[in-house]
């Protein structure tokens, strides 16, 4: 961990990072009382509420998750990654209309600086096209993610699912709909 933080506040909201990037779900706990003990210092951050949802999101407390990803975007719904998480945690509980609408609108709110973001808004909205059983426009989201972010394992992958959707539904329609 780096020494140089401004505040105790920096310092704890990295630690946070740093546990919830460990990918290790025994360090979750730890990454849940740095991030709390960040926001306890600086309630208004939308930083510290964004991974405060995403450690929510990695111990499966959707309903918590969705909280956080709503402080951060009431405090700032312009920014694309507060759209994004809360669009990703929609989704997560089957919310698929709401979860499309706030995906599309962190496309519509990235900018150059964003980049960073596009191939996971890529990837979760074709994972929210799928749950709404349009495979077409799930392959179409990948092909035009594989565009702008073409060394995308992530869209490879799940073009496959995507196009495996989309021959099944063509097929239901050449059988006439048996399936």
């Amino acid at each position: 961990m780096r020494a140089d933080f401004e505040t105790e506040y920096d310092r704890l909201l990295e630690r946070a990072r740093e546990l919830l990037g460990a990918a290790d779900d025994s360090q979750l706990s730890d990454a849940a009382v740095a991030v709390n003990q960040a926001l306890v210092l600086r309630p208004d951050s939308v930083d510290g509420w964004l991974i405060k949802c995403q450690v929510c999101s990695a111990t499966g407390d959707d309903i918590a998750a969705l909280a956080a990803a709503e402080m951060a975007y009431t405090r700032a719904p312009e920014r694309p990654d507060c759209l994004y998480w809360r669009g990703a945690v929609l989704g997560d509980l089957g919310r698929h209309a709401e979860a499309l609408r706030a995906i599309e609108g962190s496309f519509f709110a990235a900018t150059e600086a964003d980049h960073w973001l596009l191939e996971d808004l890529f990837y979760e909205k074709v994972i929210i096209l799928e749950a709404l059983g349009l495979p077409e426009a799930a392959v179409a989201t990948c092909e035009e993610g594989l565009v702008l972010c073409p060394g995308s394992p992530l869209l490879r992958a799940a073009l496959v699912p995507a196009e495996r959707a989309r021959v099944r539904s063509s097929l239901k329609v050449l059988r006439g709909g048996v399936g």
